[in-house]
């Protein structure tokens, strides 16, 4: 799969990083794979809590608080990645051994990290990633830009709201074109 293992200057054609023993114990890999997952979980229940919160009564959450809502969504997809990875295990992130090189065919293979595009599922878990981390990042600047023009410029809730387009087209059209573009 055209694999090339980068270490220091040298570049290994044909190579991958191994799945297991590389860079981590398997003690290790089991306690921040559980860690990661508790966590996410956490995230998500929260997250899902706020969302639910502004579908039953959304005229509750008028800018400048709004974006708290967005945030809550980018978060909410971000811990979903992680708890489809935590509960997929190595299966999406590791490629099965590939088979021996002919000029060694009793040469025993095991499992590496994947790379490249060809593993549909990490590409789509990985651009989800991408895209709501991208997101809730440009949604933290508009929150704090909406407290300030509320706070410090005093403006209404209705002039901060009649710029929300704005505000949406910045924080899902750049991640989305930085996704794309990637």
């Amino acid at each position: 799969l055209d694999y090339e293992l980068k270490v220091g200057d040298k570049v290994e054609k044909n190579c991958g990083a191994p799945c297991d023993g590389m860079f981590f114990s398997e003690k290790e890999k089991k306690m921040s794979r559980l860690w990661v997952g508790i966590w996410s979980a956490l995230c998500a229940t929260s997250c899902l809590f706020t969302v639910l919160t502004f579908m039953i009564d959304s005229d509750r959450f008028r800018y400048p608080e709004r974006p708290i809502i967005f945030l809550s969504v980018c978060y909410l997809m971000v811990s979903i990645t992680y708890i489809i990875g935590f509960m997929s295990g190595d299966k999406i992130s590791c490629t099965k051994p590939f088979s021996p090189p002919p000029e060694h065919p009793h040469l025993a293979m095991v499992s590496t990290i994947t790379q490249g595009t060809r593993q549909e599922a990490c590409t789509i878990l990985f651009m989800i990633l991408y895209f709501f981390g991208m997101a809730s990042s440009i949604w933290w600047v508009i929150l704090t830009l909406t407290w300030f023009l509320a706070a410090g410029l005093k403006w209404g809730h209705e002039a901060i709201e009649a710029n929300s387009q704005y505000f949406h087209v910045a924080a899902w059209a750049v991640p989305a074109i930085k996704t794309i573009t990637i």
